[in-house]
């Protein structure tokens, strides 16, 4: 765990720096610079984009993280053929994907064509950011292999959103002046990242490119055909669930794109509460293999616990920061998103629940109970589907935010009795129920104070007094080991610098 923890400090450091970047873009630049309906577009196409380049990786990044320890062990570098094989299987893919465009566009013109037609006129462009978004993807697993996921999460949470905040800035100056221009730079982003990518994994010598197939390759093709193509339909699922929402925005609501991008900047600032367990899935989901194979299920146990509960404990404290500066984000960005903090109040609670039960997925998915993460994602992507449908047709934007979370909590509940079932191992303790009270009792509190003098002085003061009360409460009662041990590391590097 002290490995997971030192890896998700520096990830997640990463990952908040870029949400910095991330956070101007979407609540200044965007706003300020582009339609809703060109803000839309961008997600829309990133979300699609995410979609079909799922469908092309095959299934191929679970097998990279269930086999290397596998090859790594039997194998010497020079025969090892799992990366060669993985990156042959993406491009046979990318090439159908592309062969099979042109009857995809029918059917994205006549579901988006009269609400969003905007998407229409810049369709192309998706197979180019799919094509990106695989490459990065495979090199991402192997980088998480070789123990670079630091580097990898710097790439793209952090570099990449650099990179679009100066594509912004420079069509804010006018050194693009062409809207196509814009979207074709966008659409390319990934080739800069992939580019940084391929000089990481080359310099590190642990992978090589040949194409004999090895004895190990002919041993588990029967497993990894079996396992990849069960995960291969789960991660579809996973990625429909995840984008459903603003695809049946854009061709459901009647703001189409422009609600689209309403509902983008409250999702955006409830995924900061994700922020730690990107970082910490990209350490842990080694060592959870690992555990699977040495079948040391005390460990596992340890990582579902202490994991589910730092989650809980950092997304709670997210949560209430976001929350308590709601109406000055309200104030700034008019009375168009005057919607916002009920959204964010409803896809937080969702959220909540999603992060407090732990890494559930990860250890489903590599365990020989992957099936139940296959058959729990297709219930969570139909349901989802269907009501985030009929409730965004019937109540817009917080309909499809009650169809989400009631989907979470369902999709969530099931994982949790099966796990239980099976694996006799559940994320909870008395200690999540006590973070829970204690970022109520300071949040309320934050929210009884008036400021009757600058609003902006007091929303920084409520800020600073909600974090420091959560953060001192937590530490004193030293509710998760990890976070009380980060504390006194920081206090203890502070005062020997003096």
């Amino acid at each position: 765990m002290a490995t997971i923890r030192k890896q998700s400090i520096y990830s997640s450091l990463f990952i908040y720096a870029g949400f910095v970047f991330g956070a101007i873009n979407v609540l200044y630049f965007f706003p300020k610079y582009f339609t809703p309906e060109q803000f839309g577009l961008t997600r829309i196409l990133m979300d699609i984009a995410l979609i079909f380049s799922t469908l092309c990786t095959a299934g191929m990044i679970p097998i990279a993280f269930k086999f290397s320890p596998f090859y790594k062990h039997h194998l010497p570098r020079s025969k090892n053929d799992l990366f060669s094989l993985t990156f042959l299987v993406a491009f046979i893919t990318c090439l159908l994907l592309l062969f099979a465009l042109p009857y995809f566009e029918p059917v994205i013109v006549r579901k988006f064509g009269y609400r969003s037609p905007l998407l229409v006129d810049f369709i192309d462009w998706i197979f180019p950011m799919t094509v990106g978004l695989v490459i990065f993807s495979l090199l991402e697993a192997y980088a998480w292999v070789i123990s670079k996921n630091v580097v990898s999460n710097f790439l793209k949470e952090f570099l990449y959103r650099i990179l679009v905040t100066l594509l912004i800035s420079f069509w804010a100056f006018k050194w693009i002046q062409q809207f196509d221009t814009f979207i074709a730079c966008y659409a390319l982003l990934y080739s800069i990242l992939i580019a940084a990518m391929v000089w990481i994994v080359y310099k590190s010598k642990y992978f090589s490119i040949t194409f004999n197939r090895s004895k190990l390759t002919k041993k588990y093709a029967p497993m990894m055909i079996k396992f990849g193509s069960a995960y291969f339909l789960s991660a579809v699922l996973n990625i429909l669930a995840k984008t459903n929402d603003t695809l049946i925005i854009a061709s459901q609501s009647s703001g189409g794109l422009k609600d689209a991008a309403i509902f983008t900047i409250a999702t955006y600032l409830i995924t900061l509460m994700d922020v730690p367990q990107r970082s910490m899935v990209s350490s842990a989901t080694v060592q959870i293999a690992e555990a699977w194979k040495t079948k040391d299920l005390a460990k596992l146990d340890r990582l579902y616990k202490k994991t589910a509960l730092t989650l809980l404990i950092t997304a709670l404290g997210i949560m209430g920061m976001v929350l308590i500066n709601a109406p000055l984000i309200v104030q700034y960005l008019g009375q168009t998103y005057a919607g916002l903090p009920l959204l964010m109040i409803i896809l937080g609670a969702g959220k909540l629940i999603e992060l407090g039960t732990g890494l559930n997925a990860q250890i489903l998915q590599l365990s020989k109970h992957w099936r139940v993460d296959l058959f729990t994602n297709m219930f969570f992507v139909g349901i989802s589907i269907v009501l985030n449908y009929f409730l965004t047709k019937s109540f817009g934007l917080l309909g499809t935010a009650y169809g989400s979370v009631m989907a979470i909590i369902l999709f969530n509940l099931i994982r949790f009795i099966y796990i239980k079932k099976l694996l006799n191992l559940q994320p909870f303790s008395i200690s999540n129920a006590k973070a829970i009270l204690i970022a109520m009792a300071w949040g309320l509190l934050c929210y009884a104070i008036p400021f009757e003098k600058s609003q902006l002085i007091g929303y920084i003061l409520k800020s600073i007094l909600f974090f420091g009360g959560f953060s001192f409460t937590i530490v004193k009662m030293n509710l998760s080991p990890d976070i009380s041990d980060l504390f006194h590391q920081v206090k203890n590097k502070i005062l020997h610098s003096r």
